[in-house]
């Protein structure tokens, strides 16, 4: 059974209205529980275009109450984007300056494989047999799709609450992987 198979209402509304990567076929992703998931879904959102050199990729890290439509209406709760305030024309993280990038968390309910995707082993919802998270196994779903993406690196990491956590985890795998680091 396909990733994208069986979506429950929310994931299939808000994976119509953002993009979404299948990740993990080749080289499945070991968590820090020891589980080996894959393949895997990482729902997304970007606003903006990569330069020819990929220098103005800037990477948003959400909180655990977010997800990836930081600066437009939620297709599912019908909410302003949780960032419109951050992210928007002549704003500080400008679309026409910056390509922008934010994922649904690995085990988030946006798209994202979480406990309401199928367990390839069963065919069965994974509900609360879903693998424990760590922000680590996040971050590097977060790698894993930078590199789908061909983005080598960031210009900036910038993150709150959670999304702090997971930027800081970032930023100490790779301490020199971000031209600007913002708190």
């Amino acid at each position: 059974m396909s990733v994208l198979e069986d979506l429950t209402e929310a994931e299939r509304t808000a994976l119509a209205q953002c993009r979404h990567a299948v990740l993990g076929v080749d080289k499945p992703l070991r968590l820090d529980c020891g589980v080996e998931l894959g393949p895997y879904r990482v729902a997304y959102q970007t606003y903006g275009e990569l330069n020819a050199n990929k220098s103005n990729a800037i990477l948003i890290c959400h909180a655990l109450t977010g997800d990836q439509f930081v600066a437009e209406q939620h297709p599912v709760t019908r909410r302003e984007g949780w960032w419109e305030s951050m992210v928007g024309p002549g704003k500080v993280l400008d679309p026409a300056r910056y390509f922008i990038i934010c994922s649904n968390v690995l085990g988030g309910c946006m798209g994202t494989t979480g406990p309401l995707a199928r367990d390839p082993a069963t065919g069965q919802p994974w509900n609360l047999r879903f693998p424990v998270v760590t922000v680590g196994d996040m971050v590097r779903a977060q790698a894993a799709l930078l590199d789908h993406l061909g983005i080598p690196d960031l210009f900036c990491v910038i993150g709150g609450s959670m999304g702090g956590r997971c930027r800081a985890d970032r930023l100490r795998r790779a301490p020199f992987g971000a031209e600007h680091r913002l708190p």
